[in-house]
């Protein structure tokens, strides 16, 4: 899978430490650059739920067999920032959540980047060989 990557900019260190763990199936940099793309909120809390969406929708984009930085996909990562966060309904800071709750929190985050790359397929690609 061909890969577009964006114009370096800086990242800083401690947000970088917020990124998720994955299975290494989605490289470090193409996460870093999709986080790039995406709107940042500035709790702990909240940038790890978009973290996990941004890596869902990686996920989504190499199930697909999409790539991630092309010029019609990439624009949902920007999307991603806000749109998570209202669907997840996050409310208070990372102490007031148990371990349970913020596991799950960010599992929901992670399948919702997926369902937005699977829209997306669907609406670029699937629906005009259908119709």
């Amino acid at each position: 899978m061909q890969k577009q990557l964006s114009e370096k900019i800086k990242f800083p260190r401690t947000d970088i430490a917020l990124l998720p763990n994955h299975s290494g199936i989605i490289s470090y940099a193409d996460v870093v650059s999709a986080i790039r793309l995406a709107v940042l909120p500035k709790d702990k809390l909240s940038k790890q739920i978009v973290f996990a969406s941004v890596v869902g929708a990686l996920k989504g984009f190499q199930e697909r067999d999409l790539k991630p930085f092309h010029t019609n996909h990439k624009y949902i990562f920007a999307e991603l920032g806000s749109e998570v966060l209202q669907t997840v309904q996050v409310s208070g800071s990372i102490e007031n959540f148990s371990e349970e709750d913020r596991i799950k929190l960010l599992k929901d985050s992670f399948e919702y980047g997926i369902r937005k790359v699977y829209h997306l397929e669907w609406k670029l690609y699937t629906s005009r060989e259908i119709y």
